[in-house]
C-alpha cells in the first residue's frame, strides 16, 4: 500500500490496495475493500486528516460484479463524507491478486462545501439504478480547491445522452463540467486539470477534441486512459476536471 503525496492543496493517497484474502470472488473483493478503507484511515490520521477531509476517490476494479461488495463496504466506511468519485473497470493491477484499487485526494480542514449531494440508489449510471447504497455529491469545493464528480453522458438530472456516441457523450460531460463549477463558483477557465477516460481507443480522438475544445480558453494538462469499462456498460467516456480559484 503507498504512502501520502503532496498534490496542489491536498494529499494524495494513490494506490491503495489488499490483495489478502486471495480468490476471484464478490467476498474476496469485500474483504480486501475493508482493508483498503481501514489503510485509507489510517494514512489520514497519521497525515493530521479526517475522513471529513477526503473530497475525491477513484475506484478501479477489475471486474464489474464487484462494484456491489466494494461500494456496499465504502457506502458504510464513509457514511455522511459525500466524496465525489470515478469508478473504472480495469482489466489488471499492479498486484496480481488485488480486485480493487483505491486512489483518494483529501484537503485537510474539513468539512469542506458538499455541492449536490445524492444517494447511489436515486440516481441512475445509465440505464439502470445501483443496488448498494452510499453517499456521494457532484462537486466538492475544499478552499480553493475544486472536484469534481466524474462526468458522462449522463445529464445531470441522470438522463443519458448521446448514446452509442462517444463525441456527443462528451459534449454533455463538459456541459455538466461547466455547470458544476459554476455552482462551486468557479468556471471552466479555472481548471487546472483534466482526465479522460474511454472504453474504446477510437473514442479518444473524439472524446479529446471535445474536452480540449471547451477547455480551450484555459489549457490544462490532459491525460488519456482506455479502460476496461465504466459504472455502466452504455458509457463510453468519462472526464475527470479539477479547478482551483481564489
Amino acid at each position: 500500500m503507498s504512502g501520502l503525496r503532496a498534490r496542489g492543496g491536498g494529499l494524495w493517497l494513490p494506490a491503495l490496495s489488499a490483495p489478502a484474502p486471495r480468490g476471484h470472488t464478490e467476498e474476496a473483493a469485500a474483504a480486501q475493500a475493508e482493508a483498503v478503507f481501514d489503510a485509507l484511515e489510517a494514512r489520514l490520521v497519521e497525515a493530521g486528516a479526517r475522513l471529513s477531509d477526503l473530497c475525491k476517490i477513484t475506484m478501479q476494479l477489475t471486474d464489474r460484479a464487484f462494484r456491489q461488495p466494494v461500494y456496499g463496504v465504502m457506502g458504510r466506511r464513509l457514511a455522511g463524507v459525500r466524496p465525489v468519485s470515478t469508478g473504472l473497470i480495469v482489466s489488471a493491477l499492479p498486484d496480481p491478486h488485488a480486485l480493487f484499487q483505491l486512489d483518494a485526494t483529501a484537503v485537510p480542514g474539513g468539512p469542506h462545501v458538499r455541492i449536490r449531494p445524492y444517494l447511489s440508489t436515486s440516481m441512475p449510471y445509465g440505464r439502470e439504478r445501483q443496488p448498494f447504497q452510499a453517499e456521494f455529491c457532484m462537486a466538492v469545493r475544499a478552499g480553493q480547491e475544486i472536484f469534481l464528480r466524474g462526468q458522462t453522458g449522463l445529464s445531470l438530472e441522470g438522463v443519458l445522452q448521446g448514446e452509442g456516441d462517444a463525441a456527443a457523450q462528451a459534449r454533455q460531460a463538459m456541459d455538466n463540467v461547466a455547470a458544476l463549477l459554476a455552482e462551486a463558483g468557479a468556471g471552466l477557465a479555472d481548471a487546472v486539470h483534466a482526465t479522460v477516460y474511454v472504453t474504446d481507443r477510437a473514442f479518444l480522438a473524439p472524446v479529446r477534441a471535445v474536452v480540449l475544445e471547451r477547455l480551450a480558453a484555459a489549457p490544462v494538462p490532459l491525460a488519456q486512459w482506455v479502460v476496461k469499462g465504466l459504472a455502466a456498460p452504455e458509457l463510453l467516456m468519462e472526464v475527470d476536471v479539477r479547478a482551483r480559484c481564489a
